[in-house]
């Protein structure tokens, strides 16, 4: 995190009566210089409470936090995460790229092995490039794909930039494109792009009584079986259901032996931080600002995220009021967002969001229409969309939280109130925290709005501009061909002016159709107990628990 950054949340904290500690609190010790200590098993396994349960250990079908956050300890990209830029750097692999773009070389890293013990080796990766390229089971279609949203299609497809894979010997993988990709090597980061071993695809473990696909990776750790679960779990006790990760025995030579972890899904606020006081819980994710005043009397160390992620309000197009761009307008008009921003909802930092790119990526839209509050305005408008009361269906989860909505029902509650203003009829729908809200979302044909946040897994506007323009708009039924052909452009747009001016032109382009209505860019945080001496925060959630530091190991 840039220091500098550091410093203005740690103001904005201390405004609030939190004292942060120096800068460098946050941040890991790099493995190549871990302490002999560092690197020995702690005496009792990390405990880390989530605000949310994970809904798959697939990383191509993975879109919520919780999913991504354990597929990342156990999996790995080809490429990683410069934890101080964001940047791509080599990870399970060297990367080279052609001077045309079209070839995308890697030469993996030597001895990798897959938990199970097979080897990763070129023809592991070229195998993974491919079954990505094919697209995920007929079930799965209606989710975003992370293929079609990096290439711009699956195989064959005339969208697509993806050419094929191979594998020039054991250790060495081309990549070849039919067109530049710009944005390819850091979305090849996400651990939506993690490295699995073909052997596992077929395996499964029982999970809370289900099977669960469980692939094996190359990380620091892997999936704990149930009688190692059933192990470590009994002597903690404890609330609800969790996931263990046990250190791989596999591990590639270098990387530090990581503490047993333990992660809960306490959905609710109110028990996670009653879990960290009672010294159950080592950290908990999604601070609430509610919560602040208890963990400073506690003396509890509390660490911010550099804003790296967009709340919006949900537009559903192919609803039949909804389809009336007068009606969005109405409903963008109404929302007080500066209201929703300045809460206590969210935490200090927070920022009014007027673009659906968090400021830090540098594509702001300086001339596109602002939609400040004005409820007159709104009733004019639907006046001209010819709304007579009906009701519209808003969804929003319930008894679970994400970075980027820390307390959805809230949330819902203050821009239900601003709907109900200006005379529209919003009819409560609230997911709970045993459905895929996601897939409620789009399986609820009747929807009008819906909350949904977008988390940046990796550092381009291409990650939030995207999925509205092809991979996930399904979400919103909303198609524009012009917005597909921006983005398209600057996706291989060689010129950085040019394609800065591309992706603003298409973030113009959804502030005018209004899909989406930005609320807010929010600042999210985590807790730690006496036990953490360090934790590696990331803006993009890119968070080792292998680079944890317990003051006990």
């Amino acid at each position: 995190m840039d220091a500098s950054r550091r410093s203005v949340l740690s103001l904005g904290l201390a405004g609030l009566g939190l004292g942060l500690s120096a800068c460098g609190a946050g941040r890991a010790t790099p493995a190549s210089s871990s302490s002999s200590a560092a690197s020995a098993p702690a005496v009792r396994p990390l405990v880390l409470g989530a605000p949310g349960r994970p809904l798959t250990r697939t990383p191509a079908l993975a879109w919520d936090t919780e999913s991504l956050r354990l597929i990342a300890q156990v999996l790995e990209p080809l490429l990683g995460v410069d934890q101080d830029t964001g940047a791509p750097t080599p990870l399970l692999a060297e990367h080279r790229e052609s001077e045309d773009g079209l070839t995308h070389t890697f030469v993996l890293t030597p001895d990798l092995r897959f938990s199970d013990g097979v080897a990763c080796d070129a023809d592991a990766v070229v195998a993974n490039l491919r079954r990505w390229s094919e697209g995920e089971p007929a079930e799965a279609a209606a989710m975003p794909s992370p293929f079609v949203a990096a290439f711009g299609g699956l195989a064959g497809e005339d969208s697509t930039a993806f050419r094929d894979a191979t594998a020039a010997d054991a250790r060495t993988v081309h990549l070849r494109l039919r067109r530049r990709l710009r944005h390819l090597p850091a979305a090849l980061a996400s651990p939506r792009f993690a490295i699995s071993s073909p052997a596992s695809w077929k395996r499964t473990q029982d999970v809370d009584g289900a099977p669960v696909a469980t692939p094996a990776g190359t990380g620091p750790h892997r999936w704990a079986d149930p009688a190692e679960s059933v192990e470590v779990l009994e002597p903690l006790g404890g609330t609800g259901p969790a996931t263990v990760l046990v250190p791989n025995e596999h591990a590639r030579a270098g990387l530090p032996t990581p503490p047993t972890a333990v992660v809960h899904s306490w959905g609710r606020a109110s028990t996670r931080l009653r879990e960290l006081r009672r010294g159950n819980a080592d950290v908990i994710d999604v601070v609430a600002p509610g919560q602040l005043r208890p963990l400073v009397e506690a003396g509890t160390q509390v660490l911010p995220r550099d804003p790296f992620s967009v709340l919006y309000l949900g537009m559903n197009l192919d609803h039949p009021l909804l389809h009336s761009l007068y009606l969005r307008q109405a409903v963008a008009y109404a929302v007080d967002r500066p209201r929703l921003a300045s809460s206590d909802v969210f935490l200090q930092g927070t920022s009014l969001a007027h673009d659906l790119v968090p400021p830090a990526l540098g594509v702001a839209v300086e001339d596109g229409p602002r939609y400040d509050v004005d409820p007159a305005r709104a009733r004019r408008l639907l006046e001209l969309a010819g709304y007579r009361g009906e009701p519209l269906e808003f969804l929003y989860p319930s008894g679970h939280a994400w970075p980027s909505l820390p307390e959805p029902e809230r949330v819902f509650a203050m821009v239900s109130s601003d709907l109900g203003v200006v005379g529209l009829r919003v009819v409560p729908v609230p997911v709970p925290a045993d459905q895929d809200y996601r897939r409620a979302v789009l399986g609820r044909r009747g929807r009008a709005l819906h909350l949904m946040g977008r988390d940046g897994h990796y550092r381009d506007p291409h990650a939030f501009l995207e999925p509205f323009a092809r991979s996930a708009r399904t979400e919103t039924g909303y198609v524009n061909a012009a917005l597909t052909a921006d983005v398209d452009a600057a996706a291989s747009e060689t010129d950085d002016e040019r394609r800065r001016e591309l992706h603003r032109r298409a973030g113009r382009t959804l502030l005018l159709d209004l899909p989406a209505l930005p609320l807010v860019h929010p600042i999210s945080a985590l807790a730690t107990g006496p036990r953490v001496a360090s934790y590696p925060t990331s803006p993009q959630l890119d968070e080792p628990l292998a680079q944890v530091r317990l003051a006990d190991s």
